[in-house]
C-alpha cells in the first residue's frame, strides 16, 4: 500500500512538472465568446415574477483561457453576485462553465455544453444531487445582445428558473 501511494505521488509530481515546463496553451481565440466582453445591464425575470436589475462585466482572464462574467460588478452591495468562467476543453471538444456565487460551495457547479450549429448559443448542463440545471446563453448578432434561460429539473419536469436579457452599457 505504501509503495503504491509513493508511486502515485511520484507520478503526480512528474506529470505536474511536465505541464509546468510545457507552459499554458496559446490564448483561446473564440469569436463567439468575444461577444461576451464588455459591461452589460442585465434584467433577470425570476419564475415567481420578480424582476432583478443587475450588471455583468465580461473579460478575458487567466492568459486568455476563460471569459470571466462578474455578476454584480461595480455595484455597491449587489443583491446577487457571481463569478462565472467559460472556457473551451480542447480534449472534449466542448465548452466548460464554472459557476460560483453568493450561495456558497454547495451550489457551485461545473457545466458542459456545445456551441449550437448556428454558432449563436451554448446550453450548459449542470448535474447535481438536487437535480439538473441548464443555462442557455444565446447571442443576437443584429441587436448585439444576449439572453440567458436558466431551467431546473424538478420531479422529472423542466421548469424555468430565470430569464435574463443583456444589453451593452
Amino acid at each position: 500500500m505504501f509503495t503504491t501511494s509513493r508511486s502515485a505521488i511520484v507520478l503526480l509530481v512528474f506529470g505536474s512538472a511536465i505541464l509546468v515546463a510545457a507552459g499554458p496553451p496559446p490564448a483561446l481565440k473564440d469569436p463567439f465568446l468575444d461577444n461576451l466582453v464588455g459591461d452589460w445591464s442585465v434584467t433577470r425575470k425570476m419564475s415567481n415574477g420578480r424582476t432583478i436589475e443587475s450588471t455583468v462585466r465580461g473579460e478575458w482572464v487567466l492568459k486568455h483561457q476563460f471569459i470571466q462574467l462578474h455578476y454584480g460588478a461595480g455595484e455597491k452591495g449587489p443583491e446577487y453576485e457571481a463569478l462565472v468562467f467559460i472556457g473551451f476543453d480542447d480534449a472534449a471538444k466542448s465548452y466548460v462553465c464554472h459557476w460560483v456565487d453568493i450561495f456558497g460551495g454547495h451550489y457551485s457547479g461545473v457545466g458542459h455544453g456545445k456551441l449550437d450549429p448556428k454558432l449563436l448559443g451554448i446550453e450548459f448542463r449542470f448535474d447535481s444531487k438536487e437535480g439538473s440545471v441548464t443555462n442557455n446563453f444565446g447571442f443576437d448578432p443584429e441587436m448585439k445582445s444576449w439572453t440567458s434561460l436558466i431551467r431546473q429539473e424538478e420531479n422529472g419536469q423542466w421548469k424555468t428558473f430565470a430569464e435574463e436579457k443583456w444589453t451593452k452599457k
